[in-house]
């Protein structure tokens, strides 16, 4: 990683604390890459007041994003000061997370790094929440930031599924594993390879079953080096056990994919990185297959997008 990539850190105006800037803006300086603050913002009951008229609104919403933008570049300042690149960007763009990933295509961000909270059952089946539209829409590795979880010399968990027959969902495993070494390298951590298969209780070939994952797993850490003892292999659901071995092992991120899906599947199936969010007590790095096209563009939202520059 250069300082030509970029890690887009997504702060919450609200919030008092900003874990995900102290996370991004820490693998920033790791891995010797630049950082943007980013704000994205929209106020639908400014919009609707016509009364303003059109040129007093424009100076209002301006308003807004310069004054945002001063206090990012007080957030961004500290770290300015520890030799590290920094930009801060502010706009004006709905819903939050299409804001998020137009000036993620906007500045081709290598990550993506934004704080994440417990999402209720409705909010989720709703979809009402940015974190998961992120993970169904953003094509950067998404890192959604535990708030309470401190991170030095990480132990990472890469969850992968060597069994796959389709070879864009094996590039898959080996996109988690590169993402995986390559950050355990740059922050002196540990990485550690996960993958859990159904037992099927009432099968007369549990062993037959087991062993073929086993060997499936073993050949695919064997391509990365990764020693035995670092090597899972668990029968369950991968979202049962992600929590206990997080626990088990100090593992401070996990990494995942997320397999992109129809609007009705998504609605109806999930994933993976969706059923395990709430319940991981660490940060989680989601990772899209490659050739992943998000279903955002870099179209407006209403009224158009304004920048803060």
């Amino acid at each position: 990683m250069t300082r030509d990539e970029c890690i887009l850190i997504v702060v919450d105006p609200t919030a008092d604390r900003h874990p995900a800037i102290e996370r991004g803006m820490y693998l920033a300086k790791q891995a010797g890459m630049r950082a943007e603050l980013f704000i994205c913002y929209y106020n639908p009951q400014l919009v609707v007041a016509r009364f303003l008229g059109a040129e007093k609104l424009e100076r209002v919403k301006q308003g807004y994003l310069n004054d945002t933008k001063e206090r990012l570049t007080k957030l961004a300042q500290p770290y300015i000061d520890d030799d590290i690149d920094v930009t801060v960007k502010v706009a004006w763009d709905w819903p939050l997370y299409e804001g998020i990933v137009r000036r993620t295509l906007e500045i081709d961000a290598r990550f993506v790094v934004k704080d994440t909270h417990y999402h209720s059952a409705i909010a989720r089946a709703l979809f009402t929440n940015t974190d998961w539209q992120l993970i169904r829409s953003c094509p950067a590795p998404l890192w959604l930031v535990n708030a309470e979880h401190s991170f030095d010399r990480p132990s990472i968990l890469a969850a992968v599924d060597p069994m796959h027959d389709n070879d864009k969902l094996a590039e898959l495993d080996t996109r988690i594993l590169s993402e995986a070494l390559k950050l355990a390298t740059e922050m002196n951590g540990v990485v550690h390879v996960f993958h859990a298969f159904y037992p099927y209780i009432n099968s007369d070939d549990l062993n037959i079953i087991e062993e073929a994952h086993e060997s499936a797993l073993n050949e695919l850490a064997g391509k990365f080096e990764i020693p035995e003892d670092r090597v899972l292999l668990r029968a369950g659901d991968t979202a049962d056990l992600l929590p206990q071995l997080v626990r088990e092992y100090a593992v401070d991120l996990v990494i995942m994919g997320a397999i992109s899906r129809s609007r009705l599947e998504q609605a109806i199936i999930g994933s993976t990185a969706e059923n395990s969010l709430d319940w991981l007590p660490c940060d989680v790095l989601v990772i899209k297959p490659k050739g992943f096209i998000s279903p955002v563009t870099f179209k407006a939202a209403p009224l158009g997008v304004i920048l803060a520059d």
